[in-house]
C-alpha cells in the first residue's frame, strides 16, 4: 500500500506536524454556516481516502482506494459523482458506487503498483490529473500526471516518467518521498504544492508543503519554486528549500474573493485547519487561521470549480466564501470519506469591488439575469450566447445573477446563432464576434450546435483579425 502519513500503515507509524507559527496575520475572517454530512458520503472499497473535488454541474470526486476489481494489486484511484456533496455517489453511469479510473500499469515503471492522492484541475477542455504512486511496496513515493478529455479516460504525460522525485536532501525515519500533490490553475500557469520528507526544509519528522508553479503541466520547464525571499527560478538547491506550511497531504485553492491561496491540512485532532497565503508571496500570511470542526483520519480534499479556485459565492454576496472537504473518517477500517464544511465571512460587498474581481468569482460559470441573455465568463469577459445548446456546451455551472452582478462583469463579446467561423491551414476554427476577434473553438461539436459554417481563409487574413480567448467543449 502507498505510504499513508497520518497512520500506522505496514508497521510503521509517522507522526502529524507540530505547529509552527505562521507570522504576522493581518485580519481575522468571520465564520458561519458549520455543516457536516450526516454520515460518510462514500465508501467503496477497503480504504477509501485523499479525495480530490470538482464542481462541474455534479460533484466530480476522484479519491484512493483499493478494489478488487483493479488489474493491477495495489491502490487505485477511483471515481464517482454526485447532485450533492452528502451524495448518494455513483458511477458516471450509475451503474455502480464508483468506478476505476486509473491505476498501476504492472510493466515495472515509476508506477508500477500504486497509484494515490489524486488532484484534478481542468483547464479549458483538459484534466490534468497530478498523482503520488510507488513502482512497489516500501520505495519512496513519486509523482507523475496524467490529461483526459473527460476526466475518465487518461493518457500518461511526460513519456511515462515521473514529474518529481524526491530530493534526498535530508533523510530521517520517515521514508515516504515526494507525493501527496495538489495543483490548480492561476493567470495562465499551473500551482503544485507537494510534500517531500527527503527537502531540504522538511521537519525532522518529514512534514513541509514545498510550492511550484510552471506554465508546463508537468513542471519540466519554466518552474518557479516558493522560497523564503519569494518567487525564484527552479535550482536543485533552492527546490525543496522552503516550506508554507507544516503540514501533511495538504489540498490547496485560489480565492478569488480574498486573493489568497486557502490551504487545508489536518494538523490537530478533530478540525482542518485552513491557512492563508498571500497572492503574490507564499511566505505571507494576509489572515489568521480558521479550523472546520470535524474529525479525519487522513488529509482533506476541498471543494473547488474545475481550475481549483473557490466555488462561486452563495446568495450572490461577493463576501462570502464556501468551504467544503472531504476526508477520511476515523475509527477502525474500512474508513470512508465524510463531509464538513462552513463559510468565511470577508466582510466585502459585491458594490465594493471593481467589475474585473466579480469576474473572477464567477469564471467559468453561466450567468442568467431577467431580461438578460444568458452569458458565460470566460477569461474575465462576460460572453453572450443565444443558443441553449452552446450555453450548455461551455458550462456546467449555471447560476442566476441579479442584473448588477451580471452588468459588473466587462463585456466581451455576443455570439448569435450562425456566426461565422474562420478556419485557416494549420489555425483552428473561430468564431468571428461582433467586435471582429475570433475565438477559437476546440470540437466541431461547438460549431454544429451554433449551427454555424466554416468559411476558410489563407493563415494571414485569420492572424489579421484580434484573437480573442478558447472556447472549450465539455465532455
Amino acid at each position: 500500500m502507498l505510504a499513508v502519513l497520518f497512520l500506522t500503515v505496514a508497521g510503521v507509524v509517522h507522526a502529524a506536524p507540530g505547529r509552527v507559527p505562521a507570522g504576522p496575520q493581518v485580519s481575522t475572517l468571520g465564520t458561519d454556516s458549520s455543516r457536516s454530512s450526516p454520515g460518510p458520503v462514500v465508501g467503496s472499497s477497503a480504504y477509501d481516502y485523499a479525495p480530490s473535488i470538482m464542481v462541474d454541474g455534479v460533484y466530480k470526486m476522484w479519491w484512493c482506494g483499493q478494489t478488487p476489481e483493479g488489474k493491477v494489486p495495489g491502490d487505485d484511484i477511483l471515481y464517482a459523482e454526485s447532485a450533492g456533496p452528502n451524495g448518494p455517489f455513483h458511477a458516471r453511469d450509475a451503474s455502480a458506487p464508483h468506478q476505476i479510473v486509473f491505476e498501476g500499469t504492472g510493466t515495472g515503471s515509476f508506477d508500477n503498483q500504486h497509484t494515490c492522492d489524486p488532484s484534478v484541475v481542468r483547464v479549458g477542455g483538459t484534466y490534468y490529473l497530478y498523482y503520488g504512486a510507488e513502482r512497489h511496496d516500501g520505495e519512496p513515493t513519486t509523482i507523475g500526471v496524467a490529461s483526459s478529455p473527460d476526466g475518465i479516460h487518461w493518457t500518461r504525460l511526460n513519456n511515462g516518467r515521473p514529474i518529481i522525485t524526491p530530493a534526498d536532501q535530508q533523510h530521517n525515519q520517515n521514508t515516504y518521498g515526494a507525493g501527496q500533490p495538489s495543483a490548480l490553475y492561476l493567470d495562465g500557469e499551473f500551482y503544485l504544492l507537494f510534500t517531500d520528507t527527503t527537502g531540504a526544509g522538511a521537519l525532522g519528522n518529514g512534514a513541509g508543503q514545498f510550492a511550484w508553479r510552471s506554465p508546463d503541466p508537468t513542471f519540466q520547464s519554466h518552474v518557479e519554486v516558493v522560497t523564503a525571499s519569494g518567487w525564484q527560478a527552479k535550482t536543485d538547491a533552492n527546490s525543496r528549500g522552503f516550506s508554507v506550511a507544516n503540514a501533511f497531504s495538504a489540498d490547496w485553492q485560489y480565492s478569488d474573493a480574498l486573493s489568497a491561496f486557502i490551504v487545508a491540512h489536518d494538523d490537530a485532532p478533530g478540525q482542518t485547519t485552513l491557512t492563508f497565503l498571500g497572492s503574490r508571496d507564499l511566505t505571507t500570511h494576509p489572515y489568521a487561521e480558521v479550523a472546520i470542526p470535524g474529525q479525519w483520519s487522513e488529509g482533506p480534499g476541498i471543494v473547488s470549480r474545475p481550475d481549483k479556485h473557490s466555488v462561486a459565492p452563495g446568495n450572490n454576496d461577493c463576501g462570502r466564501i464556501p468551504v467544503d472537504v472531504f476526508h477520511s473518517s476515523t475509527g477502525s477500517p474500512p474508513q470512508q470519506l465524510t463531509h464538513d464544511g462552513l463559510d468565511l465571512l470577508s466582510g466585502r460587498s459585491c458594490a465594493s469591488m471593481p467589475g474585473s474581481q466579480i469576474a473572477a468569482l464567477y469564471e467559468g460559470y453561466g450567468l442568467q439575469a431577467e431580461g438578460l441573455p444568458a452569458a458565460v465568463v470566460v477569461n474575465g469577459r462576460r460572453l453572450q450566447i443565444e443558443d441553449a445548446a452552446v450555453y450548455t456546451d461551455l458550462t456546467r455551472n449555471p447560476l442566476n445573477v441579479p442584473s448588477s452582478i451580471y452588468t459588473a462583469i466587462p463585456y466581451g463579446a455576443a455570439l448569435h446563432d450562425h456566426a461565422t467561423v474562420l478556419g485557416a491551414p494549420g489555425l483552428p476554427g473561430a468564431f468571428q464576434l461582433d467586435d471582429d476577434t475570433l475565438w477559437p473553438v476546440d470540437a466541431p461539436q461547438l460549431v454544429l450546435d451554433n449551427h454555424s459554417s466554416v468559411t476558410m481563409v489563407n493563415p494571414a487574413s485569420w492572424q489579421s483579425h484580434p484573437r480573442g480567448p478558447d472556447l472549450s467543449y465539455l465532455r
